[in-house]
């Protein structure tokens, strides 16, 4: 110590903690870019069928599907059987 040179303190790692919980972070990052790669899959049928086109194309379809359910309906071809209402009542219990 007498030549100048001060007891420097050695160089450790503050806090190695810090470094897992940075790998936590990016591979939550990481995973959130795919989640949104992947939702634009399943967004993008969504988000056409909300412009004027794609509504108008519902619009066509719904009115084209009113139609010939009208026309089956009219001949007959559409009917279904219908549900009978039930009739039967529980039977009153015998003392």
């Amino acid at each position: 110590m007498a030549d100048g040179e001060a007891a420097q303190p050695k160089r450790e790692r503050l806090r190695p903690r810090l470094y897992g919980v940075a790998i936590y972070l990016v591979a939550a990052i990481l995973l959130l870019q795919v989640i949104f790669c992947l939702s634009v899959f399943v967004l993008r049928p969504y988000a056409k069928a909300k412009t004027p086109e794609g509504i108008l194309a519902q619009e066509r379809v719904r009115a084209t599907d009113d139609l010939m359910g009208s026309i089956f309906r009219t001949f007959g071809h559409g009917k279904k059987e219908e549900v009978q209402p039930r009739t039967e009542t529980n039977a009153p219990a015998q003392p």
